[in-house]
């Protein structure tokens, strides 16, 4: 007897995490990737479990979905912090996409890179397979999309300026990003910033740490993070919400280092030029890595999201998901996995005809997913990302007592829910 099948879209965190959780689960999972790589923007992200990330990491575990946030942790480079943040560790971004690959393969999973879904199949309201360019049709009975919300040439172009030349999604090679809920006919909703342009500016650029002053590069590799006090006149308000406000007002105000590995990322300050980082003390040599196109813009994220359920289903969709970006407008890899955990296991419980599992508002990631949904459905509320880190949503967990750094009592509050192991289930 044939297992079912789920097809997972989209091979960044998102895409890996529902694609590992629908193996888990019995079906058998082809996941589509248009690159040659997976992780697509983990390659440049580096940063993990600072503020409320914890709690979504912990609790992903005890529900028993945690193996790539595992697998990050085996490649710890430092416990290190920038301001207005705690707990927090750096992950060494060269070691990262091979690890999460093999994490992928073990758990039996069909991937196929390069292969570029361009449109989908649908019959009796019924998705029944997505196209991928010439290599032909790929039939499945449950699907998740994990495409994304960021660029695509034309997109970076009208919206950004300029295709950035990005290292992470490398459109000019592989293609523009495609939507399988879009091409489904699922209503396609984008963030704004204040001025009404679609999307959000990335938040973040890579230096090349050659290019940095000797004494500084030292403290970083050291210290793993440094905050820089900006001079005034770079310091910019309106940068913050451009970049969809998922930095705190004193992260703005700061430059913030921290050593990745094979570069220097600078969190939180995205669109800045060469010429305003050379004004910076230890920065007067600095040289971008990523992205290549910085001094004229930056990828532009979050410009395509899908009306979906608590389940994660795709809202008048039987057999469709959505996970990551692509389920709402959420920002960091914390967040992107744990929504693709939960749309793969569903996803393999609708191929089963198996109820599907809502998490609660007790747990954070239930909150979370419930919270971001809501925004989506309030006229005029998508002008912000929200993450489990800072500002909006963090300051909701604090006040709903679901923020803690205690371990245990994470594990334990899963537990009293019945939850521990949800996940995990092998249903088929």
């Amino acid at each position: 007897m044939n297992r079912p099948r789920v097809v997972v879209v989209g091979g960044g965190f998102a895409g890996c995490a529902a694609a590992v959780s629908a193996a888990k689960a019995g079906a058998e999972v082809v996941l589509l990737e248009r690159m040659d790589f997976v992780i697509a923007s983990g390659v440049r992200a580096g940063r993990m479990n600072y503020n409320g990330k914890l709690v979504a990491a912990e609790e992903a575990k005890a529900l028993g979905g945690g193996e790539i946030f595992e697998a990050l942790e085996s490649i710890v480079l430092h416990r290190a912090n920038i301001v207005d943040e705690a707990s927090g560790y750096v992950y060494n971004v060269i070691a990262a996409e091979p690890i999460v690959r093999r994490v992928v393969q073990v758990a039996g999973v069909d991937l196929r890179l390069e292969h570029r879904v361009t449109d989908v199949t649908r019959e009796d309201g019924r998705l029944k397979a997505v196209r991928v360019g010439r290599k032909g049709l790929v039939e499945g009975d449950t699907f998740v999309d994990c495409s994304g919300g960021a660029g695509g040439v034309s997109i970076c172009a009208r919206y950004g300026g300029a295709c950035a030349m990005c290292v992470t999604h490398r459109c000019p090679t592989f293609g523009d990003r495609v939507s399988i809920a879009t091409k489904a006919g699922a209503p396609e909703m984008v963030l704004r910033r204040p001025d009404g342009t679609p999307g959000h500016v990335e938040a973040g650029m890579s230096l090349y740490k050659a290019s940095l002053d000797p004494v500084l590069l030292t403290r970083l590799e050291k210290e793993g993070a440094i905050s820089i006090p900006l001079p005034r006149e770079l310091i910019d308000a309106t940068q913050l919400y451009s970049i969809g406000g998922v930095r705190s007002q004193r992260q703005m105000e700061h430059l913030n280092l921290v050593d990745i590995g094979v570069v220097a990322k600078c969190v939180g300050n995205g669109a800045m030029t060469p010429d305003q980082l050379r004004k910076i003390p230890g920065l007067e040599r600095a040289v971008v890595e990523n992205p290549m196109g910085m001094g004229r813009g930056n990828k532009i994220n979050c410009i395509s999201m899908a009306p979906r359920e608590d389940t994660l289903r795709v809202k008048g969709y039987v057999n469709l998901f959505a996970a990551g970006q692509k389920a709402g407008p959420m920002g960091g890899i914390a967040e992107v996995i744990v929504t693709g955990i939960l749309a793969g296991h569903n996803a393999a419980r609708a191929a089963a005809g198996k109820e599907l599992v809502t998490l609660p508002r007790s747990t954070a990631i239930g909150d979370f997913i419930s919270f971001t949904g809501e925004m989506m459905d309030i006229p005029g509320s998508l002008n912000l990302q929200y993450s489990f880190a800072h500002l909006d949503y963090f300051e909701k967990m604090k006040q709903s007592g679901l923020y803690t750094t205690d371990i245990r009592a994470i594990h334990r509050r899963i537990k009293d829910l019945g939850l521990t192991g949800v996940l995990a289930q092998k249903l088929i």
